[in-house]
Formats: structure tokens, sequence, C-alpha cells
């Protein structure tokens, strides 16, 4: 392939053309601050790795281009000028339709020759609250604990968001992504505490009202301490390019409770995660599920060795990110993370 081919090629890809019907291409350049793609995904389509384009190669056919420049550290490729990027336009009609040199464009086009992107699926995209209202019988008490698991367990939802006062409790599921018919399923079953059904419906009115004004400051809270925790998938490195993928399906037994999968298990310590104030002492249930999921870890007897109470806490080397610390009776605290735990969980599994 020469220099004015391979120039043309990248130009293409970048262009309005392709760009208002490439999602996967889209999508990278509009996450880079300056507007960049990396040269490593121009490599990796069919047509290019046909050719045995090389590197350098595509960084001398660049320098000849008007409509395309270099990045700073000649890795990555830009329109000219950082020229804004057209309006996504993905369509049926558009992933079918063919050029006349018989190649496949746009969304076509990339699926065949483009890697695979890991999906990640961001529960807090677009979040739009969507506040049920949860009751148990008279004079029977209940936790936020407790109905989060209900909630997994019983109808496979997870709530960033859930609150139990005396009487009477709330949580919170995203609109866009709440079908309607496992909404009809929530109002109608409702969820089972023990032997003790607790009745749900839509929060409206004058009592959703009352929700914002009594619970709003707390929902906000606790909304952006979730997000935080999934922007960067819990304590560690990795963040959410290996956010849950519901890969394993075969029942889990852990702390003497079943769960569907690891997936559920997973979310049960995000959601401790998320909802707990720093540096106060978890009460149970959380502190023998804390235990419990201990004694994966590598380090299960450094880590229990005199300890007293378990905290959540900044990471001491990331500090964007949050993590469980067992504090010692001495008063000193080892970080950990529930993820390593569950790993070496699986693994002693099988799974």
């Amino acid at each position: 392939m020469s220099v004015e081919e391979i120039k043309r090629q990248v130009e293409y890809y970048l262009s309005d053309k392709n760009l208002s019907q490439d999602e996967f291409f889209h999508k990278q350049i509009s996450q880079s601050q300056d507007g960049y793609l990396q040269l490593q995904f121009i490599l990796k389509c069919n047509k290019v790795k046909q050719m045995k384009v090389t590197q350098e190669q595509l960084v001398e056919a660049i320098k000849t281009s008007t409509e395309v420049e270099l990045g700073p550290d000649q890795t990555s490729v830009r329109r000219s000028n950082n020229k804004p990027l057209p309006e996504l336009n993905i369509t049926q009609t558009n992933k079918k339709v063919k050029t006349n040199s018989g190649e496949a464009v746009a969304a076509q086009q990339q699926q065949e020759e483009k890697p695979q992107e890991e999906v990640i699926d961001n529960p807090y995209h677009n979040f739009e609250p969507l506040i049920f209202t949860v009751k148990a019988p008279a004079g029977i008490a209940v936790n936020w604990t407790q109905i989060t698991e209900a909630l997994m367990k019983q109808h496979n939802i997870s709530s960033p968001y859930v609150r139990y006062g005396k009487t009477e409790g709330n949580f919170a599921l995203s609109k866009p992504r709440t079908p309607e018919e496992n909404i009809v399923r929530l109002t109608s079953e409702g969820i089972k505490i023990g032997e003790h059904q607790l009745e749900i419906h839509v929060t409206n009115g004058d009592d959703l009202t009352q929700f914002w004004a009594h619970h709003g400051k707390h929902y906000e809270t606790i909304i952006k301490r979730a997000k935080e925790t999934f922007a960067h998938g819990g304590a560690g490195k990795g963040g959410n390019k290996k956010y849950e993928q519901r890969k394993q399906k075969k029942d889990i037994v852990f702390h003497n409770q079943k769960y569907r999968d690891i997936s559920q298990l997973k979310n049960i310590f995000k959601t401790i995660l998320a909802r707990s104030e720093n540096n106060t002492p978890l009460k149970e249930p959380y502190h023998s599920m804390l235990v419990s999921l201990l004694q994966y870890h590598d380090k299960k007897d450094q880590k229990l060795n005199g300890l007293k109470h378990f905290t959540v806490g900044q990471h001491p080397d990331h500090a964007e990110t949050r993590c469980f610390f067992a504090v010692k009776e001495d008063g000193s605290s080892e970080d950990f993370s529930s993820l390593k735990c569950i790993k070496n969980l699986e693994t002693s599994l099988g799974l």
C-alpha cells in the first residue's frame, strides 16, 4: 500500500461521512481530551492489517495529509485543528449500504474491521430516579440491607439507593432502565423478608414531594458515592474497564446465604461500600460478612489478627477510590479489596 493510499484510508476513517456512522471510533475520539485516536486502533483494522501497514508507515502517511494530524508523541491522530465530530447517526439502513468499491460502510464496516470493544454496562448513564415506597407489616422491624438483598435475590434488581425508617422506606431505580413489566411485578409481588411480606408501590404525588423534602440530600449523597465507586471500579486498579459482566451463572453459597451468581455477591459488597460513611465502624451483619469474606484473602491471618472492627475510607494509594479497612485493637488498620477476595472465592469454586 502506497503512502497516498494509506493517507486516504486514514482520512476516510476520520471523515464526517465515516464518523457519523462509526460508533466505535466516534466514542474513542469523543472520550479523548484533545480529540485524538490512538494509531493502535487503526492498525487493528482488517484492511490495514491485510496490507501489512506498519505504525511507521502510518506516521509518514499522516504527515502528508491536510485533513488529519499527528499527536505530539506520534502515537495518535486527530482531525486537523481538532475539528468537531459530526453527530452520530446509526441506522439499520446505513449498516447495510455498500460503497462502489464493495466495502461495507459505517457500523457494518467497523464491526468487521475493528477490535471488539469491551462492553461496559454503566448503570448510572442517564440515571433518572424512579422512587418506590416499601412498607413492612405493623410492628415488624426491617433494615435497608435486608431490603437490598431481597430485591436482588427475589427480583434480580440492584438499587443504588435504599433507606428504611421506623415504619416505611424507599428505594430508587433508573426509570429509563426499568421495564414496565418489572414495575408491575415489584408492585404486585412486593418482597418477602423472613416470613413477612412487604408491600411496594411507586412513590408519587404528595408522598414523592415529601420524599425529596426529607430525604433528597441523603439520596444525592448516596448516588454520588455510588457513581464514584462505579467510575473507579471500587478499590484497586482497572476501574470500570472491568466492570461486572454476568458470566457466571452458578449458585454461590456465602455466609450461609445462597446467591444466584457471583455478580450478585459482588453487588452486595459494592452497595455496602457505596452506602457506608467514611471511618465509621460497620455493624452487623456487615462485620461478620466481611470476616467471612476475608477468609478468601491471600493474607487473611494478617488482616484478621487483632481485629476490632471494619470501616470504609479513602484508599491510601488511590485517593479517588474507597475501600474496606480492617481496624485493629492497637488502632492500626489495613486496607483490603472485596473484589480480590471474591476473585479468590471464584477460583476456589472453579468459576
